[in-house]
């Protein structure tokens, strides 16, 4: 294993300091995501497939709108993974009160199939943070938090 402390050394953060958080970020991205991946591969989806699936899991009722707010993606980017998500029984469509708005929830198989891969990452997380003190890991969240764009840190913080 790596000495962290010759990964990060938050006084004397120059380039080569930052190059080494890049590297971190995306070796643990890849990682958090592999085990999920596998799942999505055997029924022929992809992380755009989680993505959509997750969030819906997320808040029952989930507009298209909404959804497309979260994700900062194209109406046509969506409609090919949510039209396979609602076509495989995934997800269920349903019309909102004014017949332009339109529901997603998840179906059972989608509660199964949300429920697989969280486990999966939350696991992951779970077995790395159970070690580490709570200001440890208050201290990781906020940098996670303080990474994302304002205007994006409020639509996180309106979903939780």
């Amino acid at each position: 294993m790596a000495d962290l402390n010759n990964l990060l050394t938050p006084l004397f953060l120059n380039e080569k300091e930052i190059r080494k958080i890049i590297e971190l970020m995306f070796f643990s991205y890849r990682d958090f995501t592999s085990g999920p991946d596998r799942v999505l591969e055997q029924i022929k989806f992809g992380r755009a497939h989680h993505r959509v699936i997750y969030f819906v899991g997320k808040r029952n009722n989930l507009t298209i709108k909404e959804l497309l707010k979260i994700l900062q993606i194209t109406k046509q980017s969506l409609s090919r993974v949510l039209n396979q998500l609602v076509k495989e029984k995934y997800i269920i469509l349903s019309i909102g009160e004014d017949k332009r708005t339109k529901k997603l929830t998840l179906s059972k198989r989608g509660y199964d199939l949300e429920k697989k891969l969280s486990n999966i990452q939350i696991n992951k997380i779970y077995n790395v943070i159970k070690n580490f003190e709570e200001s440890d890991i208050n201290s990781f969240k906020k940098v996670l938090y303080k990474m994302i764009d304002i205007n994006n840190q409020r639509k996180f913080d309106e979903i939780n």
